[in-house]
């Protein structure tokens, strides 16, 4: 169920002059049916946020529980909940 975000990016037009162009991108949707009902994941940028340790995901019955979880996400952004798992995962490991 990924839907489509605008964006822009420079590219070379045929007189070979470069350009920003408007473009849509795909955005990756933070919920999933499986299981018979929903799974929600916490997403920073493209990678999945541990939530509770182990888990990544919150399971729901409903799809319309979803925005609940979603709300609850955001909750806990701003009052700074998820600020240590953020840390944890904007720090990337060298090869």
């Amino acid at each position: 169920m990924p839907c489509k975000v605008d964006g822009q990016k420079w590219m070379t037009n045929d007189t070979g002059e470069r350009v920003q162009v408007k473009t849509q991108r795909k955005a990756r949707a933070w919920f999933f049916q499986q299981d018979g009902g929903w799974y929600v994941q916490c997403r920073y940028g493209s990678r999945i946020l541990n939530i509770y340790g182990k888990s990544n995901a919150v399971f729901v019955d409903k799809l319309e529980d979803v925005a609940g979880v979603l709300q609850a996400f955001k909750n806990a952004a701003e009052s700074g909940e998820l600020d240590e798992a953020i840390s944890k995962l904007a720090v990337r490991n060298k090869k």
